[in-house]
């Protein structure tokens, strides 16, 4: 699928949706079907659309959780239940065109300042058309923010000593260039996660050395990249949309055991996670060091290795682990602390990314400048001091568009509420009897990645009951949500031209 060759959006929507990947698209969808009368605009600073799986193009790029959930409930998956980056983008671009999407998206749009206005009930949104120079702005009843929740243009690289002394390529993956070169070159890769274990297995055979320099390990569980059921529902000719159907609910009953054991038996959970990957490494490896991570595995994404492809690299010699701290880069590579030397040609900086607060644009509300560290979330989708606004976050237990799709729909009957009583204004807003303390949006004690504790000062706050959270159990929520009442004095409304 192409982009949008629609030149300018509309001057006003109803609903304005900033971003165009696996969230802004889901957002498109329920908006056009629930919402067949609300004029809506999706735009996006990117190119094209695809988000994550248009930036991310470094070799193996894939999902870590299955596609019968991340992909969406309207569109059945029929690949692999792992895809690459490229397969995954093909499905995003087939739901644009399926749905009659496109005229709705509008690309190369970057987005700059967001101005709300109480008077004329109203947001004022201005940026640049980066495909021309130009400046464009838009107004918008209702703000709804799809950006992800990573900041696309820089990923995350500490700032270690020496750094500039190296002569050798430092490389992110979020930024892989066109032609790296690795061949031949001594490669070292640091970090532990998602983007090291896909990475890794797919250059090991090219470079004349790969070291995997990571400060703690990660839990891995293995599998093959197959969906037995799913192949035997579709030799007995059943239906796509009925298997999607089945394997969704059935991944998702299978993440809700594991996520309950992994809470309830933790030590035995890590015991078994770690067995498993021991079990595929040469009698006498130093699991305990780089396969024994310092975490429980409920406190952070469980990563996913497909068919043991990084570990076989391991057990053949292609791939090094070292799990130390830097102490310091130098001419030729890195010292660690405990005195290890590695050399390098090339360095990976597989160190995850750096969260996006708002998408990077400048809000004000009446002239006065938004500090979304002050706001106090509401079910972790609608914020304080910020009127007519959402942000579809998603599941960080499983695929992260479960939990877009149960957003999409509450905000859908959000604005249907508002219709049928004629609000125009919907804002939430705390009592403090009912909110103290505050603590962190993403509740560090249940679930504590690198990226969220950087970050974690920027962000909005959480209140102390559910209705002020957001909500890390997506199977309680997926209950709740549906149901929500609006008639709540967690939520005031404003008549429609009276602010």
């Amino acid at each position: 699928m192409t982009t949008s060759t629609t030149p300018n959006p509309p001057r006003h929507v109803d609903v304005l949706v900033i971003g165009a990947g696996i969230a802004g698209i889901n957002a498109a969808y329920h908006l056009k079907h629930s919402r067949p009368d609300t004029t809506f605009a999706v735009i996006e600073a990117h190119e094209s659309y695809g988000g994550t799986w248009l930036i991310h193009t470094y070799p193996g790029v894939r999902s870590d959780t299955e596609l019968y959930t991340l992909g969406y409930s309207f569109k059945p998956w029929t690949g692999p239940p792992y895809a690459s980056g490229e397969a995954i983008r093909t499905y995003l671009g087939e739901t644009i065109e399926e749905f009659e999407l496109t005229s709705h998206f509008f690309y190369n749009r970057k987005v700059v300042s967001a101005q709300w206005s109480s008077e004329q009930q109203l947001w004022r949104l201005s940026g640049t058309d980066s495909s021309t120079g130009a400046s464009f702005e838009i107004t918008t009843n209702f703000l709804w923010m799809c950006h992800g929740y990573f900041n696309h243009d820089k990923g995350y690289t500490p700032d270690w000593p020496g750094l500039d002394e190296f002569e050798g390529r430092i490389i992110h993956p979020q930024r892989w260039p066109e032609n790296p070169d690795l061949g031949g070159k001594k490669v070292v890769v640091i970090g532990s996660g998602a983007t090291m274990a896909t990475l890794v297995p797919e250059i090991a055979d090219e470079c004349a050395s790969v070291t995997v320099l990571q400060r703690s390990p990660t839990y891995f569980f293995q599998s093959p990249n197959v969906e037995p059921l799913a192949d035997q529902l579709r030799s007995l000719d059943t239906p796509e949309e009925w298997i999607h159907d089945i394997i969704r609910r059935k991944s998702v009953a299978e993440m809700k055991s594991l996520t309950d054991i992994q809470q309830q038996f933790p030590e035995m959970s890590a015991s078994a996670l770690i067995s498993m990957v021991a079990a595929q490494l040469p009698d006498g490896y130093d699991v305990a060091s780089h396969f024994t991570p310092r975490h429980l595995p409920s406190e952070q994404r469980v990563c996913r290795i497909l068919d043991g492809d990084l570990l076989k690299k391991i057990s053949a010699g292609r791939v090094t682990m070292v799990t130390d701290e830097i102490e310091t880069f130098f001419r030729g590579g890195i010292t660690t602390k405990q005195g290890t030397t590695i050399p390098a040609d090339v360095v990976i900086t597989a160190t995850g990314f750096n969260l996006s607060v708002l998408g990077g644009i400048s809000f004000t509300v009446d002239g006065s400048e938004v500090d979304f560290s002050k706001s106090v979330t509401h079910r972790g989708i609608l914020f304080t001091e910020l009127p007519n606004f959402a942000w579809s976050f998603g599941a960080l237990r499983l695929s992260w568009t479960m939990r877009i799709d149960l957003v999409s729909q509450y905000l859908c009957r959000l604005l249907a509420h508002m219709e049928e009583n004629h609000f125009g204004v919907v804002q939430p807003v705390v009592y403090p009897e009912e909110n103290s303390p505050l603590h962190e949006f993403i509740n560090s004690s249940q679930f504590n990645p690198g990226y969220a504790q950087r970050s974690r000062n920027l962000l909005a706050r959480s209140g102390s009951t559910p209705e002020w959270q957001l909500s890390l159990d997506f199977w309680a929520e997926s209950d709740q949500l549906p149901d929500a009442n609006f008639l709540t004095n967690s939520l005031q409304f404003s008549s429609r031209g009276k602010p």
